[in-house]
């Protein structure tokens, strides 16, 4: 191994130490110094704002490294830039608006980190297409850190109303990435870049939906728990859910570091490295939940009293990894295969049908964070299957993989809950 090898994967790892640990611990810090109500407010707005986000972006970004490894000819990333300065303008008048007439805090805060999200992913994007995965992890973090800091200062500077002040940041935060865009987008055109958008808008929109399916799974439990149950059990769900994020570290380490080869490497290969991803991030779900009794004081009073109070249910929340990690891989697939068109349909109408009787089911047996966390774990498991089911009638084949998610989770989920109520 050359010195000059070993120094980029020190510059790496320190990274991604870096830029994870960031993501990973400026939540868990807002849990323990925000009051419960202002804490669950700023997840509910994270949440809604990934979904939004995802949606208004049309899933343009997403076509962007198929744009830069020349797969996607006709695009350009001038379109892609324009495109995401609209979103901006948009967002940013619907901001004023809410303000000149006094709109509700979260109202502000979700449509800011609209344009944060958006903005922060496409660039995030871009680094990683460009073999800059140190960076692009770097930017990830930067919304919760900035969110962390300034939580930090009104408590120590003792500041009332500290969300407006989060705000203000936010917004702050949304206008320094438009202006690195705009910059991107005036330096394409004046090198006589076109603005091809249509293949790009053709190929992005079943991404966008795709990923937009598979948040109202996977990732949008804040929001959901939100509404059905108010900001302080929305505070509950989201400082477990935010701890068990930990072993999609280990999803992201490699993710980050193959990135490109699971879009151009031979299928076997990118097989291989998907088993390894699912390996180490059920590996991780073990030893949290074996480990969680010696280490949940280590993330503060809010975590602690919270599994102190919903023991299965973080657990069960720390399953769930598992299935994140599972649906998020079958995504690089589809796009990677061009399959999306295919799988879409059948995950859209599970969604459409689920999601509703979900919702009703959960009023009918009463809230609460243990029956959101059966329903929703039970969701996920369905769409994961309906998910492989479509993929294999597109004549995609990854069979080691689908059992080693599906079932390392039911095994697991069994495990969790046959030691808990022996």
């Amino acid at each position: 191994m050359t010195i000059d090898t070993l120094r980029r994967r020190l510059v790496f790892v320190l990274s991604f130490g870096f830029a994870r640990g960031a993501l990973f611990v400026a939540p868990i810090l807002l849990a323990n110094w925000l009051p419960s109500s202002v804490y669950g407010a700023v997840e509910w707005a994270h949440a809604t704002a990934s979904l939004f986000a995802t949606l208004v972006t049309l899933g343009v970004s997403g076509a962007l490294p198929l744009i830069v490894i020349n797969k996607l000819s006709e695009g350009t990333l001038a379109g892609v830039f324009a495109h995401h300065i609209i979103v901006s303008i948009i967002s940013f008048t619907v901001i004023a608006l809410a303000w000149i007439l006094n709109a509700n805090d979260t109202l502000l805060l979700t449509v800011s980190m609209i344009v944060v999200m958006s903005l922060q992913s496409l660039w995030s994007l871009q680094l990683k297409t460009n073999g800059k995965g140190e960076a692009s992890l770097i930017l990830d973090a930067c919304l919760f850190t900035l969110i962390a800091i300034t939580a930090l200062v009104s408590s120590y500077l003792q500041v009332d109303n500290v969300k407006s002040h989060i705000i203000l940041v936010v917004i702050f935060y949304a206008v320094c990435l438009n202006a690195v865009t705009a910059r991107a987008l005036s330096k394409r055109l004046h090198l006589g870049e076109a603005l091809k958008y249509k293949t790009t808008l053709m190929v992005g929109i079943p991404l966008m939906l795709t990923i937009l399916v598979n948040i109202l799974v996977a990732s949008s439990g804040r929001m959901a728990i939100g509404i059905l149950g108010g900001v302080l059990l929305t505070a509950d769900y989201a400082i477990l859910a935010r701890a068990a994020a930990v072993p999609i570290v280990a999803h992201q380490i490699i993710l980050v570091a193959k990135f490109r080869d699971l879009y151009a490497l031979p299928s076997d290969k990118m097989e291989k490295i998907m088993l390894l991803i699912l390996s180490m991030v059920l590996s991780v779900v073990v030893i949290l939940w074996l480990t969680s009794p010696l280490i949940s004081w280590i993330l503060g009073a809010a975590f602690a009293n919270a599994l102190k109070t919903h023991s299965l249910s973080g657990f069960l929340i720390l399953a769930q990894a598992i299935l994140w990690s599972a649906i998020s891989l079958n995504d690089t697939v589809n796009a990677r295969q061009q399959t999306i068109k295919k799988v879409l349909p059948w995950c859209g109408l599970f969604i459409v049908i689920s999601i509703p009787i979900a919702m009703l089911w959960i009023n009918f047996i009463g809230i609460s964070l243990a029956h959101f966390v059966y329903v929703h774990g039970a969701l996920m498991l369905l769409f994961y299957l309906v998910q492989v089911y479509a993929m294999y009638r597109a004549g995609i084949r990854l069979l080691k993989v689908w059992t080693l998610a599906a079932g390392s989770f039911v095994a697991l989920i069994i495990c969790m809950c046959f030691l808990h109520f022996i």
